[in-house]
């Protein structure tokens, strides 16, 4: 059911996604809430926008209190192909992941909850790198839930993909039960749905609409006015499968379940017990989500990682060449699978995409190599593009 907002109430909204502190942003989503028309299609967002602003009156509160009360934001900035976020309850192994995979020296203790802020290391695979982080270990919250601690749920929202780990001498069907259901709540999915919509806002050239599937019940033209009616007129929207303008609205307003590609990692192959449980986690979920059995004391499997990562995330690397040039570039760009020339061209630089004329391709996508080909030529991983414009 679609929400309906009136055009104050999408001015809030607008103002709450320009605030750049959580101090702005806890009475703008309160101006927000308040304008938000009462009925039965706006209990989602309603219940979403109350969520938000507790969870950032919860976050104020311990930095103030950590802080002595000063109050600093922190952010952590993405690095190499992809930020991958992991996650797992207290001694299940994700500081000494870390350590045993990347450059990052997180504490590695005996005692529980011992990683108390997000820990970044980055993990080299083949020429592309991965940034992990490592986030706090869920906590006992209310209800004998876990929940997740102040700060995770924003890097899982933002961050490219997930690695959830699990300890092979416990249940680990238990654990994913508990990690799965606290994501759930925090309206972020492990599997991929069969339609999506993802909006990455832009400074320049417009609405871009990339449709890989049917606009039901809705013109193109719509969607470009539905989104400038929220205040974004830059952005380049992806879909995927049969997508109506409710599903459009859900993705502006972040109610819809996000997405996030994602490995369970069952760490301590090395203990006895894990003999008989890996088979039994490969079973149950092995058909659902990609699992690794490794061992972060031995590092057995953890050479598969980055492979596995890869994978999952449904990406490629492209090479670019200049005209004349007897090389490609050594450095890759990292694109998602499906990616045009057109993209590229747009990722590298606005001005290379409205000025392209051709493109030429060497690689699995050409037809022979050097091939010349139009902006709608699709890429494939390890292509060579030279762009003419």
């Amino acid at each position: 059911m679609p929400a309906n907002l009136t055009a104050e109430a999408k001015a809030k909204w607008n103002k709450a996604q320009q605030a750049r502190t959580t101090k702005e942003k806890i009475p703008a989503l309160q101006e927000f809430l308040s304008a938000i028309p009462k009925h039965k299609g706006n209990e989602r967002l309603r219940a979403q926008t109350k969520r938000k602003i507790a969870v950032l009156k919860a976050e104020m509160q311990a930095k103030h209190k950590r802080a002595g009360g000063r109050v600093a934001e922190r952010s952590l900035q993405k690095a190499g192909a992809a930020q991958i976020a992991v996650l797992g309850l207290t001694k299940v192994g994700r500081s000494s992941l870390l350590t045993a995979v990347t450059a990052a020296k997180p504490v590695v203790a005996e005692y529980p909850y011992a990683t108390k802020e997000s820990v970044p290391g980055m993990l080299q695979f083949e020429d592309v790198q991965f940034q992990l982080v490592e986030l706090p270990a869920l906590v006992p919250g209310s209800e004998g839930r876990f929940a997740f601690q102040e700060g995770s749920a924003d890097v899982i929202r933002t961050c490219d993909g997930l690695i959830i780990m699990v300890d092979l001498s416990a249940d680990t069907l238990e654990q994913l039960g508990v990690i799965l259901g606290e994501l759930g709540r925090s309206q972020v999915s492990t599997r991929k749905s069969e339609s999506n919509v993802t909006i990455l806002k832009t400074r320049s050239e417009g609405i871009q609409l990339f449709a890989a599937g049917r606009l039901m019940g809705c013109t193109r033209d719509e969607v470009s006015s539905l989104l400038k009616s929220y205040g974004v007129s830059n952005a380049i929207v992806r879909t995927t499968g049969d997508v109506t303008l409710d599903d459009i609205e859900d993705a502006i307003l972040e109610t819809n379940l996000v997405y996030k590609p994602t490995v369970v990692l069952a760490n301590k192959a090395d203990l006895i017990e894990a003999a008989a449980i890996a088979p039994q986690l490969l079973e149950n979920i092995g058909s659902k989500l990609p699992v690794l059995v490794v061992s972060c004391l031995t590092r057995s499997g953890l050479s598969e990682l980055g492979k596995r990562l890869f994978e999952t995330l449904d990406i490629a690397r492209v090479y670019t060449k200049e005209p004349n040039a007897t090389h490609p570039s050594p450095e890759p760009f990292i694109i998602k699978k499906g990616t045009t020339v057109g993209e590229l061209s747009r990722q590298i630089h606005s001005v290379l995409f409205r000025q392209f004329k051709y493109a030429r391709v060497w690689g699995k996508s050409a037809s022979y190599d050097g091939e010349r080909v139009g902006i709608g030529h699709v890429l494939s991983d390890g292509d060579i593009v030279q762009i003419h414009a």
